[in-house]
């Protein structure tokens, strides 16, 4: 496995050597285009200097030469001139003096002349002033006559012939003055009347050697050098090349750059090869028609780039060897700590979480390694704390599972309790029930008895209205009314009796209304002491507190009921003891006084009326108590209807209280089986814990 440190040393190699190797190709090539582009330049800006400096002495003959044709123009009278043909060698004589002045103010004048159409003027007509070399002075010789050669004779006349069919100022091609062996160049200037009519020429020669010397004195790298041409290319001076001999037949190679110089029109470079050899040429047009071009070898111009090419290479190797070393020391430097920081992440691997001297260490670094120390010495950190954590949550856990344990039992107790408690409620509610039907039935039977001492004593107030109407005959039927009587109280006695006994029922009623209260507190008791525990069960007995608070309610509502059933059971007591007496009192005057005064019936009818009024009055007040009594019954009878409904609510709902019971004692299991769970997730929480060493 390469370590890190190697990686670190060959990346950074790889690096430095790419970048090494990218700077030194662009350097390269940026030198390189530099050096081509200022050796261009330099070769441009020479070409430029030497082309201004030729332009200079041959715009100063211009000047002259122009100046001197204005002079001639400005002066010459074109009616004489072409009237008198001696004219022509008057006027001469008045411009000489400024022709000589002229000639002797231009730098490198060999001649100077003015010469006239001789058609207008003698053969030798005009003047023509002439110097051995630049330090004599000039001399004025016999100009050529034209009657001696043909006008197509361009070889000894043309340097007057050429410049008229120019018709403008024109630069002659160089040629040799054999008379006093200078090869010269020469500048004319055609002179032409109004109406286009040849007057003469105005020219200057100077020497060649003005021009020639300044492109001998050209110092081009080591063997470049400089040349002319005329405007079609073909050479007019080269150090080693005929004038007149055009560039192509040189060599072949050259006829591009013929071409090239004949196009060229600014100060551009052309590269070529001659010779086998790889030049570059810059040319440039002069003032008189020339070109001026300059030539040199490219190894001799990127010399400089080549010399500079080596240098960065060196750089590159010196930059490649101090790369080495740097990755060497960096590498070390980074590898040290990163295999430190590695150790330490592989204790962490390994759950071990025990402080580290060397990482402190690290964490001290101002760099990245320092970075990554406190990085990996947060997170040990927090590992530790997740640890702690996990510690006091798994104690917590265990202390809230035994609690949960302790109340999960508690409710299961309670839920059997609940279970047992709310079978023996349900067992009371339904004798409750039993019972509450055996009163409705009991007083039933006393509202049909009632009905019947209702109905009895209407017909006693019949009867004692008949009595009324026959008290006449009472004394005739005295006997039949006594047997009749003494039946009657039989009877009378009988029912009273039964009535009284009838009447007895109303105390179980009240022994059942106090049964019915007692289960009643019973229950509120046992409803409260639901709520509490329900209470105490929290979020698991809430529904049993429900149920509780119901049992309550229905508690206070039975207790209520049976508040007002003894309200009215009062009432009928009440009714049953004024019936009493009042069956009593009838029992007793029929006793008392009807049978042991029957005799006395028909003596005293008027007596017996009276009595028959005051007994249909009873009879009302015994109709009155016992329509009192059968409305009170019916209420009776409507309570307990009411009593009987609400016990056999009650039972069911203590039957669903059971049910809920029995269900609250299943999910108690559940919970159980889950708190079970739990534990035991508990317990591999602590064995996961236990693999971590953070102390």
């Amino acid at each position: 496995m390469k370590t890190i440190r190697f990686k670190l040393v060959v990346g950074i190699l790889l690096c430095s050597l790419l970048t090494a190797v990218i700077v030194g190709v662009l350097s390269i090539r940026s030198t390189m285009q530099i050096s081509e582009a200022d050796s261009r330049e330099n070769m441009v800006n020479q070409t430029a200097a030497v082309a201004n400096e030729m332009d200079s002495t041959v715009l100063r003959v211009e000047q002259s030469v122009n100046i001197l044709a204005d002079i001639v123009k400005s002066r010459i009278s074109e009616r004489r001139f072409f009237s008198d043909v001696n004219y022509a060698d008057a006027f001469t004589n008045e411009v000489l003096e400024q022709v000589f002045r002229f000639s002797e103010h231009t730098d490198g004048a060999i001649t100077s002349y003015i010469r006239y159409n001789p058609e207008y003027s003698n053969p030798t007509s005009g003047c023509f002033l002439t110097r051995n070399s630049l330090s004599e002075p000039f001399n004025a010789v016999e100009p050529t006559d034209f009657s001696m050669y043909d006008p197509s004779d361009l070889e000894h006349v043309g340097w007057y012939y050429i410049p008229v069919n120019n018709g403008g100022p024109i630069w002659m091609d160089p040629y040799l003055n054999s008379n006093i062996n200078v090869y010269m160049i020469s500048y004319v200037v055609p002179i032409y009347a109004e109406d286009g009519t040849s007057i003469g020429i105005v020219g200057m020669d100077i020497a060649f050697t003005a021009l020639t010397d300044m492109i001998d004195g050209i110092s081009l790298f080591d063997t470049g050098y400089g040349f002319l041409t005329n405007k079609d290319g073909n050479i007019v001076y080269h150090k080693s090349a005929e004038v007149g001999q055009a560039l192509s037949s040189l060599d072949g190679s050259l006829s591009g750059v013929g071409s090239y110089i004949q196009a060229t029109s600014n100060n551009t470079a052309y590269e070529y090869k001659y010779n086998g050899v790889e030049k570059l040429l810059v040319s440039t047009p002069l003032k008189n028609g020339m070109i001026l071009v300059l030539t040199a070898p490219k190894k001799e111009i990127f010399a400089e780039a080549y010399s500079l090419l080596f240098i960065i290479l060196g750089a590159i190797l010196l930059a490649i060897v101090v790369s080495s070393v740097v990755g060497l020391l960096v590498g070390n430097g980074l590898s040290k700590p990163i295999h430190t920081l590695t150790e330490i992440i592989g204790k962490t691997a390994k759950l071990d979480l025990t402080s580290s001297e060397s990482g402190h260490e690290l964490m001290k670094h101002k760099d990245e390694i320092g970075q990554m120390a406190n990085g990996v010495y947060d997170m040990r950190s927090s590992f530790r704390e997740m640890v702690s954590s996990f510690r006091s949550v798994e104690k917590t856990i265990n202390e809230s599972i035994d609690e949960l344990d302790a109340i999960m039992r508690e409710n299961n107790d309670r839920a059997d309790n609940n279970s047992e408690e709310t079978g023996h409620l349900a067992e009371g509610m339904k004798k409750a029930a039993d019972n509450t039907s055996q009163i409705v039935e009991t007083v039933e039977r006393a509202k049909n008895q009632t009905r019947e001492i209702n109905s009895l004593a209407v017909k006693s107030e019949e009867d004692s209205r008949e009595i009324q109407a026959r008290a006449g005959e009472m004394e005739q039927r005295s006997t039949l009314s006594s047997e009749k009587t003494h039946e009657m109280y039989d009877v009378m006695k009988v029912k009273s009796d039964e009535a009284i006994e009838k009447s007895k029922a109303v105390k179980r009623i009240n022994e059942l209304t106090d049964d019915i209260k007692s289960i009643s507190s019973q229950t509120n008791l046992l409803a409260l002491n639901a709520s509490i525990e329900a209470a105490r069960a929290g979020d698991a007995g809430r529904g049993f507190a429900v149920v509780a608070d119901e049992i309550g309610s229905l508690a206070a509502e039975t207790l209520k009921t049976v508040d007002n059933i003894s309200g009215i059971v009062d009432e009928v007591s009440d009714a049953m003891a004024n019936l009493n007496d009042c069956i009593t009192e009838l029992m007793s005057f029929l006793e008392e006084t009807v049978l042991t005064d029957y005799g006395m019936f028909k003596d005293s009818g008027a007596r017996y009326r009276e009595d028959a009024d005051y007994f249909i009055a009873k009879m009302a007040e015994v109709r009155s108590g016992t329509a009192s009594l059968e409305m009170h019954i019916e209420e009776i009878v409507s309570a307990a209807g009411d009593i009987n409904n609400m016990t056999e609510n009650s039972s069911n709902r203590i039957d669903d209280i059971a049910g809920r019971s029995d269900e609250m004692r299943v999910s108690n299991d559940k919970g159980y089986r889950k708190l079970l769970e739990a534990r035991e997730a508990v317990r591999e929480l602590g064995e996961i814990t236990d693999r971590f060493n953070w102390r």
